[in-house]
């Protein structure tokens, strides 16, 4: 029992920098919609439409980066020396360059047709298609960025991103209110403004991560910059094997998720912005449970480097448990103060009723969602990146998807249904999650016996 709670208290030190330094960076995007909200509903159109496209090919290089921190983290755990453990995160960074070059370059080149493609009015078409091309140079920036961030995580300095991440969201917030307005002698830019403040700030945390690994000493000691070594395939291979799954599971996750949004619409605008509601609210819960499964990869694969496959066992049961002691608060708040989250948001007399509605299906949704995000991170901790990305493939978009739409148009329960598909995706997720990594687990403590 004592080793439990050293486990908790481990994994809490780890997880409580990373939680918040999460949260910072939604802020961003948050203040990013709430500004563009007060300028113009153009500009705000805008801004969702083109932050959405980048959303969706920044969660495949935020998912090739995390599969750096359990490599790291076993590294540590072995006992590699440092200065070979930073030559592996330079020879990354090589990688991360030109992905972000050609993160840059698609959006690029896509912006325009893509955004003309959604329906928006032709000013608000201009206006993302400059969002999107500001905001895509920072793109090299930002995956060079997500490498030094999930290495240092796999190296337990979660502390520096903390740091970093409330500096980028001044940043931001100071150059939006500067370039969206044009205040302060700035160009007035708009929705195209808050783009470049975006790409500003990013650079900024990027040079701010730079320092760090300059003068924080446990990162310092990595020496990732002290001579140039070029990316060898043996690393590259390496990376790709543990971070390409778990980049393509990140997109099964948010297209789940998007496609429901889509789908929802189809009800109307009441319905949809009901489920925005309810689905904003869930999604900064969701920083929680996913700082503590960025911290429980880094427990687990740091004890699995040292041989201690039992530790590895228990560190990702506790993470899992710590996952759903913080659901159990968060269902209790939907459950008790539906009402009070849902004015946080609007007081429209025809979207709060069903806001409120779709906050219990949310409490249950807590749970699950917990599960699966706490377990899927165990997993990474071993490596195990394949399986949970079929896992997700299966529970999201073959019972998840097609259950909840089924029953909410040809079985006619309307929006409610569509939760009920959601709370069933991850319900599936969180269970063949939990059964692989009983299965994993237990299949390294045997194989040490």
């Amino acid at each position: 029992m004592n080793a439990v709670w050293v486990e908790i208290r481990a994994c809490l030190q780890l997880a409580v920098p990373i939680v918040l330094a999460q949260l910072a960076m939604m802020g961003s995007r948050v203040a990013d919609t709430i500004m563009a909200g007060r300028l113009s509903a153009t500009d705000l159109a805008a801004v969702a439409s083109g932050a959405s496209y980048w959303m969706i090919l920044g969660l495949l290089v935020i998912g090739l980066a995390n599969g750096l921190s359990p490599i790291v983290a076993q590294q540590r755990g072995r006992g590699v020396a440092a200065t070979e453990i930073g030559s592996y995160i330079q020879q990354c960074l090589w990688v991360a360059i030109l992905i972000g070059t050609a993160w840059l370059v698609l959006m690029w080149l896509t912006a325009a047709p893509l955004m003309t493609q959604l329906g928006l009015s032709p000013t608000a078409t201009q206006a993302a298609t400059g969002y999107l091309q500001a905001v895509a140079l920072g793109a090299p920036a930002t995956s060079v960025m997500l490498v030094l961030r999930f290495g240092a995580d796999g190296m337990g300095q979660a502390r520096p991103f903390l740091l970093i991440g409330l500096a980028g969201l001044a940043v931001n917030v100071l150059l939006n209110y500067m370039l969206m307005w044009g205040r302060l002698g700035a160009p007035q830019l708009g929705a195209v403004g808050c783009g470049y403040a975006t790409a500003v700030a990013d650079i900024v945390m990027l040079l701010l991560f730079l320092l760090a690994y300059r003068v924080h000493k446990p990162l310092r000691a990595l020496q990732v910059f002290a001579r140039r070594v070029m990316p060898q395939r043996e690393t590259v291979v390496d990376w790709m094997r543990v971070g390409l799954p778990i980049a393509v599971m990140l997109t099964f996750e948010a297209g789940f998720f998007g496609a429901t949004a889509l789908v929802m619409a189809r009800f109307g605008d009441i319905p949809a912005a009901a489920h925005q509601i309810a689905m904003n609210y869930s999604s900064v819960c969701f920083m929680v449970p996913l700082g503590i499964a960025f911290a429980t990869t880094v427990r687990v694969g740091h004890a699995i480097g040292r041989g201690r496959p039992e530790a590895a066992r228990r560190a990702g049961w506790t993470g899992v448990g710590l996952s759903l002691v913080f659901a159990a608060f968060s269902a209790a708040l939907m459950l008790l103060a539906p009402g009070w989250i849902v004015g946080l948001y609007t007081d429209s007399a025809s979207v709060a009723p069903l806001a409120v509605r779709l906050l219990f299906w949310a409490a249950l949704f807590q749970f699950f969602d917990c599960l699966q995000a706490s377990s899927a991170g165990a997993l990474r901790g071993f490596k195990d990146t394949r399986w949970p990305m079929l896992i997700t493939l299966v529970a999201y978009w073959i019972v998840g998807m097609p259950v909840g739409a089924t029953l909410a148009f040809a079985g006619g329960y309307g929006p409610d249904a569509l939760w009920w598909g959601i709370i069933l995706g991850l319900g599936t997720a969180g269970v063949l999650l939990c059964w692989r990594l009983a299965r994993r687990s237990g299949r390294v403590v045997s194989q040490t016996a």
